[in-house]
């Protein structure tokens, strides 16, 4: 799952218990599978296409990835 928020804004990836992003933000525990405009984070199951992953989210889950062991 994703989050994401107003159309033109950055998707976030979430933690293991989908009730926050990698960044910090609080998830609203709703799917919305369409472009919507609003400023609360909402669960989406794919990466949406019109947007990008948040900065902090990727650098995040880069670091997390980087400290499993191979």
């Amino acid at each position: 799952m994703h989050a994401k928020g107003a159309p033109k804004g950055d998707y976030h990836l979430l933690t293991p218990q989908e009730d926050r992003t990698l960044c910090g933000l609080t998830v609203v525990p709703i799917i919305i599978d369409r472009p919507i405009n609003t400023s609360t984070l909402h669960l989406t199951p794919l990466p949406p296409t019109d947007s990008r992953l948040c900065k902090d989210c990727e650098k995040a889950e880069a670091e997390a990835q980087s400290a499993e062991p191979a």
